[in-house]
């Protein structure tokens, strides 16, 4: 990736980071659109996004986004990282539990002009929905639990 575009997408997640809605939002498109794949909400246009992140800021007060990996092609980027954060407040239906979460994801942005015009965000909502106790982990698998009665005949 040029150091442009690094120095570009670090400013970008430094803006998130920072939770300034407005800097955030400078680096899209008018007309942009931001999907939320896990929670099936997109956003169209500027007020709908700022609306989005400043729920977002509100129910995860210590929102993060830690870049893993990244790349780009043309008018093209995709980016790997963690969010991360603490629930305290209810987000679009989902209850707060004063619980903690940190999951893996992926973006797809698509740019113009040097700007979003169209961001999707991909990770497990299932795993967030675990891990700040709204849905019960996944039981083992068949040979799981084989394996835990085997061990517990041993014992």
């Amino acid at each position: 990736m040029t150091t442009n575009i690094q120095k570009w997408l670090d400013d970008y997640l430094a803006a998130w980071n920072s939770h300034d809605v407005e800097k955030i939002a400078s680096f899209f498109t008018d007309e942009c659109v931001y999907e939320d794949v896990a929670l099936g909400k997109i956003n169209r246009g500027k007020e709908e996004l700022k609306a989005f992140i400043t729920a977002t800021f509100n129910a995860i007060t210590d929102f993060k986004l830690e870049l893993k990996s990244s790349f780009s092609a043309g008018e093209w980027m995709a980016t790997e990282g963690d969010m991360s954060g603490k629930q305290v407040g209810e987000y679009f239906g989902i209850p707060a539990t004063g619980k903690r979460f940190s999951v893996r994801g992926a973006s797809i942005l698509e740019l113009r002009g040097g700007m979003i015009r169209r961001n999707s965000d991909y990770y497990n909502g299932a795993s967030v929905l675990q891990q700040v106790g709204l849905l019960p982990t996944a039981p083992p698998n068949w040979f799981g639990r084989f394996m835990i009665r085997m061990l517990m005949k041993r014992a």
